[in-house]
């Protein structure tokens, strides 16, 4: 059998924690949890790569065997058309609850499909619950049985190395689609009131996003998806902020919302309210980017304000002087002027995106590097910090989406400062043309003889 992607769904009953897992095993917050019974409406896929493993992880959301309303029945009707696809099935069951016939009556449902099934049990908050836990939801007659406890973060790694090994260990054959176009993933953060819903509103023109308010269904958006030059862009803003939520910026929640979202994303897109300059919060968030290795641009909002006092040339000068004073180490990365309210560089932002994603198969050979320490290291340049560099590679990796070097040094204990780190990734850049607004990560270790 060929396919594109192994498929796996969370399965069970409302409320047993599926959503709560499927946030863990995808490590973000994309789904929200709830304790009203159904607050999925719909089957929430998202693609997992762990261990250099890709796979499909749906979440079944409200299912239930015995529907109650219109909902819950196209719910039902929806997870038995997608179960024809998967390979996999994860019955959720909750252990405090404890087992009761519906479980068993799902666990039948489902294994008609001809797909393996691995028992999930929720909630197991004690080391000293895990015997009771296997022995009582054992009764099902399911082999390969997990305790965890979504909530504390317990048991999640050993699921999703299970699932790697059954990918392993399974006959079906992956291949590539061809014909499926490029998503991008756009986180875009920033401090409240810095422009972002704005921003995402102008892009979507408010009208690709529909919402639900009946009980049952998706109360937040957080993934906003449009095509934009054959490309499937995704928006991931920050979840509420939309909703003009009051969150200060060094709220838990608001920090939380912003890292992962940062986490998601391909590229990030730092957005600067240039009515009140760059602050303390600005430089903080900036600093998380590049602490998650991500690549990223600086969109300073609200452009149409501030230039109606003053020339616009001016303007861009005076700003540019306040990064080299107070944003020193990111003098050299990527930033425009945007305004939302006039549709200045709103697309931009977009294209420079696809631009800088377009990196990510930037591969240099070794030997051109070591020939490029070369030329550097024959330079006359005083202090020139080539000269204790052996040899260089560049990093073979697909967690860090960024072209990633690490250089040799010869000289033992030997630090690269700051400013030898900037002059290298410049040199880097300029000597293999690597465009200006990508970033590019230096790594260095000692060389032993």
């Amino acid at each position: 059998m060929n396919k594109n992607k192994f498929m796996t769904m969370l399965i069970g009953r409302p409320n047993v924690g599926k959503s709560s897992i499927f946030n863990k095993l995808i490590g973000s917050k994309t789904a929200h949890t709830s304790d009203i019974a159904g607050t999925t409406i719909d089957v929430n896929t998202k693609e997992i790569l762990y261990m250099e493993t890709g796979f499909l992880l749906a979440d079944s959301g409200g299912f239930n065997l015995k529907p109650a309303n219109e909902i819950e029945k196209q719910i039902k009707n929806m997870v038995f058309k997608y179960a024809e696809k998967i390979d996999l099935f994860l019955l959720t069951v909750d252990y405090k609850t404890g087992l009761v016939p519906e479980d068993i009556d799902i666990y039948r449902n489902f294994i008609k499909y001809g797909a393996k099934i691995f028992l999930l049990i929720n909630k197991v908050d004690s080391i000293k619950n895990i015997g009771n836990a296997l022995s009582e939801f054992g009764k099902i007659g399911i082999e390969n049985k997990f305790t965890l406890s979504a909530e504390n973060s317990i048991g999640i790694d050993e699921i999703l190395e299970s699932i790697v090994q059954e990918i392993k260990s399974s006959n079906i054959k992956f291949k590539k689609n061809k014909n499926s176009e490029e998503t991008i993933k756009i986180a875009i953060v920033g401090k409240p009131n810095s422009g972002k819903s704005t921003y995402v509103n102008t892009v979507l023109k408010d009208n690709l996003i529909q919402t639900d308010d009946k009980p049952g269904t998706t109360r937040d958006s957080i993934d906003s998806v449009f095509n934009y030059k054959g490309k499937k862009i995704i928006l991931i803003d920050t979840a509420g902020i939309r909703k003009k939520s009051k969150l200060d910026f060094n709220s838990v929640n608001f920090q939380k919302q912003t890292i992962s979202s940062i986490q998601r994303a391909d590229i990030v897109c730092v957005f600067i309210d240039i009515q009140n300059g760059l602050t303390h919060d600005d430089l903080s968030l900036l600093k998380l980017v590049t602490v998650e290795k991500k690549q990223f641009l600086i969109a300073f909002t609200k452009w149409d304000v501030v230039i109606k006092i003053g020339s616009e040339a001016d303007k861009i000068q005076d700003i540019k002087n306040e990064i080299e004073l107070n944003l020193k180490e990111f003098a050299d990365s990527h930033y425009l002027f945007i305004s939302s309210k006039e549709n200045k560089n709103i697309y931009k932002i977009i294209d420079i995106c696809i631009e800088i994603y377009g990196s990510k198969n930037t591969k240099i050979k070794t030997s051109e590097i070591n020939e490029f320490v070369s030329i550097q290291k024959n330079t006359l340049l005083k202090g020139n910090i080539f000269k204790h560099i052996a040899y260089g590679v560049q990093k073979n990796t697909d967690e860090i989406f960024m072209p990633t070097f690490i250089f040799f040094t010869d000289n033992k204990g030997k630090i690269f400062s700051m400013k030898d780190i900037k002059f290298i990734r410049n040199s880097i850049k300029t000597y293999f043309k690597i465009k200006s607004n990508v970033e590019v990560l230096i790594e260095y270790k000692n060389y032993k003889k």
